[in-house]
């Protein structure tokens, strides 16, 4: 029998008046939780992902969950994947002395479109791990061939190349904009995206001025901002899928995207 879809229970936040043994008595009592794992997961910085529950048995759970006062709700995977599709953008640029403050977002395909500053309600801001491989002959290989034979052992078993491996760090910003359409993802990544004053390409991105978060309360006061995502435990499954590509300690491109559909869910369920 297939297993039923799996929704990620995250809290979002506990009552202020609930201490350690609270938390782990409402995960055991309401999530099915063993003790061990309650307890780790309700250190975990909120909003965090206790634990993957059956998407049928969420309602259950979550009403259990907020009889006692914790905020708490249930995406699951597919939830998650319908969030639109971040447009990964060239920059964004701001109308001088415009009055609301209106942004250009400036598209690699395509027109480009606008927002204004009170439409952004959530901005997410941090860093992934990018891993560039590169593969190219191994020298001291060839020159250590000694027969035809050992070349062809060789070249069986892939001695005669060498994989390189360049790990960076890159800054990610993503926009949660709102629109009549509903919700639209900006997403800059690297040196290369900037965000700057329409009409003046000669001036350097505003982003190599100040850090991302705060210039995102200067410019959208009314956004949220997120700048927890070097302290994002991702769930199991989605940690299997990262395994072959990545260290157990990179935070990639794929756990960014999940990230950012997930805050974008939560805002969305706290806001409205």
């Amino acid at each position: 029998m297939p297993r039923p879809p799996q929704a990620y229970l995250t809290v979002i936040a506990w009552p202020n008046n609930l201490d350690e043994p609270g938390r782990v008595d409402a995960l055991t009592r309401c999530a099915g939780m063993d003790r061990y794992q309650a307890r780790l997961a309700s250190r975990r910085n909120t909003p965090g992902i206790m634990r993957r529950i059956d998407a049928p048995m969420r309602g259950h759970v979550l009403n259990a969950l907020h009889a006692r006062g914790i905020m708490a709700f249930a995406p699951t995977r597919d939830e998650i994947e319908a969030y639109p599709d971040a447009v990964v953008a060239r920059g964004v640029d701001q109308f001088p002395n415009a009055d609301p403050p209106t942004f250009v977002v400036k598209c690699p395909d395509g027109q480009p479109w606008t927002f204004r500053a009170d439409e952004a309600r959530l901005v997410v801001t941090g860093r992934i791990t990018a891993t560039r491989r590169s593969v190219r002959p191994d020298e001291r290989a060839v020159r250590g061939m000694l027969s035809i034979e050992h070349a062809v052992l060789n070249a069986a078993s892939g001695n005669l190349v060498r994989v390189d491996k360049h790990t960076s760090m890159v800054e990610m910003l993503d926009l949660h904009i709102a629109s009549d359409r509903g919700p639209r993802l900006v997403r800059l990544m690297g040196p290369r995206a900037r965000i700057g004053i329409l009409g003046d390409d000669q001036r350097h991105s505003l982003l190599d001025d100040t850090r991302p978060a705060e210039l995102a309360e200067v410019l959208m006061p009314r956004a949220e901002i997120d700048t927890e995502f070097h302290d994002f435990d991702p769930p199991a499954d989605l940690r299997a899928r990262n395994r072959s590509s990545a260290r157990s300690t990179d935070l990639t491109l794929e756990y960014w995207v999940f990230y950012s559909a997930w805050r974008g869910l939560i805002r969305r369920a706290v806001s409205g």
